[in-house]
């Protein structure tokens, strides 16, 4: 008659796969995570951007030119756009690359410390007065369809 060993517990072996497997899952899960980080500060951007973009059409219904400055207060002399030059997150830096009377051109990039200065994909993304969205790679190469 055969005998039966009772075993309780796991072995060594089946500990290790199950750590592995663990390790794999949790891999791929962190970097979806970052990923989509990642996308969601870039949405930061964009939305800085537009925000800005309509301000400069209210200026520019209001005095016949589009402003070549940010962070401006009620009362400043010369008048400029109530918009941040940083995102609200600190992540982007926004400037006006061009205004006078007929256009203008609003642009943002990762700040320093911003938490994007590594993200290559989408380093600077633009607007300007007709709508024209733009965004480039960190090699200079268009990336708007992705970016915005």
């Amino acid at each position: 008659m055969a005998q039966t060993s009772n075993r309780n517990g796991f072995t060594l072996i089946e500990v290790m796969v199950a750590l592995v497997i663990v390790a794999i899952t949790a891999s791929f899960a962190l970097a979806s995570y970052r990923r989509y980080l990642v996308r969601s500060y870039r949405l930061e951007a964009v939305q800085a951007l537009l925000t800005a973009a309509a301000e400069q059409e209210k200026f520019h219904l209001a005095h016949g030119r589009y402003s070549d400055r940010l962070d401006a207060t009620g009362g400043d002399d010369p008048p400029g756009l109530p918009v941040s030059s940083t995102t609200p997150q600190r992540r982007y830096e926004m400037t006006i690359e061009l205004a006078d009377a007929a256009a203008f051109r609003l642009a943002a990039q990762p700040a320093a410390g911003g938490g994007q200065m590594n993200d290559t994909e989408c380093r600077r993304f633009s607007i300007d007065e007709s709508g024209r969205r733009q965004a480039l790679d960190s090699t200079g190469v268009d990336s708007t369809r992705r970016c915005w």
